[in-house]
């Protein structure tokens, strides 16, 4: 079996310029590369965070969406008040979860979800 170099999620937007905004500039994203087929799209675009990538995607062949991404970050409370410092407006606050994660979700305009988590203290070993 060939051995699995990396998995890069694909969330499905149906405004490029709209979740650009959102992604690099209130989550802090950086734009690592963008195909645009024509002038007026569709548009398919590399994203990343610390090296870790997320693609978007307005191609029809690329899914329905809404999607679900789970990033594993070393303060959860710390990346929200970042986010939030850059424009967030969100509902949900960072919470303590029961499977001993600290976790906070992040909507974009589409419906696609980014959960953001961090272990809990009493779980730092796990």
């Amino acid at each position: 079996m060939a051995d699995v170099e990396r998995i890069v999620p694909i969330a499905k937007v149906s405004d490029i310029r709209a979740a650009l905004e959102f992604y690099c500039s209130v989550l802090g994203f950086n734009e690592d590369f963008h195909y645009r087929a024509s002038p007026q799209g569709p548009d398919y675009v590399g994203l990343s965070m610390n090296g870790h990538q997320l693609h978007l995607s307005t191609f029809a062949g690329d899914g329905t969406g809404p999607a679900t991404t789970y990033v594993y970050v070393d303060d959860v409370d710390e990346l929200y008040a970042g986010f939030c410092a850059r424009g967030l407006t969100q509902h949900w606050e960072p919470i303590d979860q029961p499977w001993g994660q600290r976790e906070v979700y992040v909507r974009d305009r589409d419906g696609n979800t980014l959960r953001f988590g961090s272990r809990l203290p009493q779980n730092a070993d796990r």
